[in-house]
């Protein structure tokens, strides 16, 4: 049983249709796995289990984090499921998808030793990306947010459990944002229609605190 979670738990057990290994779900938000021994990613749809295709393999870059990590956040308790990388053009940054105890997830995003703590918001945004430019304020959920950023993200990695089905390649402009007084963070991804919207904070060094770190940071 997944020592995160309260109270037993129902896993979705399957095995790996490339190299057969057996996998376990445990949150039925994951709708995603990377395989750790053949590296494909598998996915289910309407109870199907298929492929998504061979991933690349990610190297640990500048993160204090790692899959399967597990620590606290605010007298939280939480476990590290998965990740996704993605690229801007002049770097890169990462996804860490997290279970709490409760089973409720959330996102925490790190950009060059800068954490945020984010989570999906149900919004419908109807704004086109051509909208925003650095620097432009606007209001969103009764808050003021100022452009910081609007570009085009790539997917150049993931790894572990993840609640959306993403490959390697995978390309959507993106807009970055905060408020002004840099206490709030927005993240606005056109990968649908509408867009995926994500509201958080950010986060200091000392509020992410690990049993075990990967690395020193």
């Amino acid at each position: 049983m997944n020592p995160m979670l309260e109270g037993p738990a129902k896993p979705i057990a399957f095995n790996c249709p490339s190299c057969g290994a057996p996998h376990e779900i445990y949150n039925p938000g994951v709708i995603m796995k990377v395989c750790e021994y053949c590296r494909n990613a598998i996915y289910w749809d309407e109870e199907k289990i298929k492929l998504a295709g061979a991933q690349s393999i990610l190297d640990e870059g500048f993160t204090r984090l790692y899959r399967g990590a597990a620590g606290t956040l605010f007298q939280r308790r939480f476990m590290v499921l998965g990740r996704i990388r993605y690229s801007f053009g002049r770097g890169f940054w990462d996804e860490w998808f997290l279970e709490f105890q409760n089973g409720k997830t959330e996102w925490l995003s790190e950009d060059n030793h800068e954490l945020a703590i984010e989570k999906q918001i149900e919004r419908a945004l109807n704004t086109p990306f051509t909208a925003f430019a650095p620097g432009k304020s606007f209001k969103l959920e009764g808050k003021t947010f100022v452009v910081e950023e609007a570009g085009e993200a790539e997917c150049i990695g993931v790894e572990g459990d993840l609640p959306v089905v993403i490959q390697t390649g995978e390309k959507y402009p993106y807009v970055d944002a905060s408020s002004p007084d840099g206490r709030y963070t927005l993240s606005i991804e056109y990968d649908e229609d509408p867009p995926t919207i994500f509201q958080g904070h950010w986060l200091k060094y000392v509020s992410v605190r690990l049993d075990e770190e990967a690395m020193e940071w």
